[in-house]
């Protein structure tokens, strides 16, 4: 998990698996999303569900192994590419024994004033946040021009 600083555990669940026997496509998505709230928490920027001010814009995820049930999943997440608007998060998802790699994902956030329903400038106190975090210089973080 090199290169990511917030990293959490998630036991595979009965919940989580498909008819296969294998965890489901989209129970990998729902771990992307506590990524995102487990981010959020380390920033310490966001106390309550209403200070986040995001949408989500795309998500893509590369299944590379199956995961089944018991496992223990390792699960990094990492922000890329703050852009004026918007901003990326990369995924890892591993065996926790093994370190097989099972996932890797990305997803867009736009940031967004659901008062006015329209997308807003990232500011200066969230980049600030990320760019501590993740302990980068903000030219790291941004996305190309």
């Amino acid at each position: 998990m090199e290169g990511y600083q917030v990293i959490f555990e998630h036991e595979v669940l009965f919940r989580d698996l498909d008819a296969m026997g294998h965890v489901n496509n989209v129970a990998f998505v729902s771990f992307m999303e506590d990524a995102r709230m487990q981010y959020w928490k380390a920033l310490r920027t966001v106390h309550g569900v209403k200070d986040i001010n995001f949408i989500l814009g795309e998500v893509t995820c590369r299944y590379l192994s199956p995961a089944y049930l018991g496992e223990t999943l390792l699960i990094g997440i990492r922000a890329r590419n703050l852009g004026n608007k918007s901003f990326h998060f990369e995924y890892r998802m591993e065996d926790k024994d093994s370190g097989r790699l099972i996932t890797e994902g990305r997803s867009v956030q736009v940031v967004y004033d659901y008062k006015e329903k329209k997308s807003t400038p990232l500011n200066d106190r969230m980049r600030d946040a990320v760019t501590a975090l993740e302990k980068l210089k903000l030219s790291d973080l941004s996305a190309a021009e």
